[in-house]
């Protein structure tokens, strides 16, 4: 999973399961629709009674912002958080379209390549989108996953069990 912009971390804490709850309602409010919102609290989201799905606020674009979806659970002694990161949906179907129009296209060009039996400059136009966007992916959603996952093992004074 290191390679995909997704991640899966589960914290281990000496909190309740209350006090997580109430850690989690500190730093995450409702989210807001419209212009001109204005955040007071680092994070937008929901919680509920065993789980969460907020994402973090920035004041900058980044269509690779992670969804942060997390589930409690009380343990012997202490409180298991797992929590998983991802791309928002929307963001996830349109890579994966946009990376097929490119593989289609490299298709085409390869099938006239060895059709013609001579490479040509266009036979790398498609790797190199299909590159660029998984660098712009990787680089927006592990940037952003680094932050948050330190945030919250630091927000629940937890320690990282599972990566």
């Amino acid at each position: 999973m290191k390679y995909l912009p997704f991640e899966r971390i589960t914290y281990r804490t000496n909190l309740s399961e209350q006090e997580v709850l109430t850690r989690l309602s500190g730093f995450v409010e409702p989210k807001k629709f419209g212009l001109g919102k204005n955040y007071i609290k680092e994070y937008e989201g929901t919680v509920n009674n065993n789980s969460f799905e907020i994402s973090k606020v920035i004041q900058y674009r980044n269509s690779f912002l992670p969804q942060i979806n997390g589930r409690i659970q009380n343990e012997n002694n202490g409180t298991q958080i797992q929590v998983t990161m991802s791309l928002h949906a929307f963001v996830f179907f349109f890579l994966i379209v946009w990376c097929s129009f490119a593989l289609v296209f490299f298709i085409g060009v390869s099938i006239r390549t060895i059709r013609e039996k001579e490479i040509s400059v266009e036979l790398f136009l498609p790797l190199g989108m299909l590159l660029f966007v998984y660098i712009l992916t990787m680089v927006g959603f592990k940037s952003e996953s680094k932050q948050s996952k330190e945030y919250l093992r630091r927000s629940f004074d937890a320690e990282i069990t599972n990566e």
